[in-house]
């Protein structure tokens, strides 16, 4: 299992889209134990492509967007502490590349 750094409620409010002007309706956002390989957003977004292993924690949400098109996505866990830390401002070393 990927090693947690942040609590549950960190992970589901952090806000990958903060600042997007996009209207966002309908949304859940949860973590998840996932049950099959997912591509991780971030990942695909980065071009490393790397995915989410089965068994492994992930943050799930999905959205109506602009009501019009139904958005979904998975984020792992090394993703979201390492975007976390930035937010906070932390300088971990131990965080840099470390992406699932």
């Amino acid at each position: 299992m990927t090693d947690m750094k942040h609590t549950e409620q960190e992970y589901v409010t952090f806000d990958p889209f903060f600042g997007d002007e996009a209207e966002i309706t309908c949304r859940t956002v949860k973590l998840v134990k996932v049950r099959k390989s997912h591509a991780c957003f971030f990942g695909a977004g980065s071009g490393d492509g790397h995915t989410i292993a089965p068994g492994d924690y992930a943050r799930y949400e999905k959205a109506l967007v602009d009501g019009s098109y139904w958005g979904r996505y998975y984020l792992c866990i090394p993703c979201l502490n390492r975007e976390i830390a930035g937010m906070h401002g932390d300088d971990d070393d131990d965080l840099e590349g470390d992406n699932g």
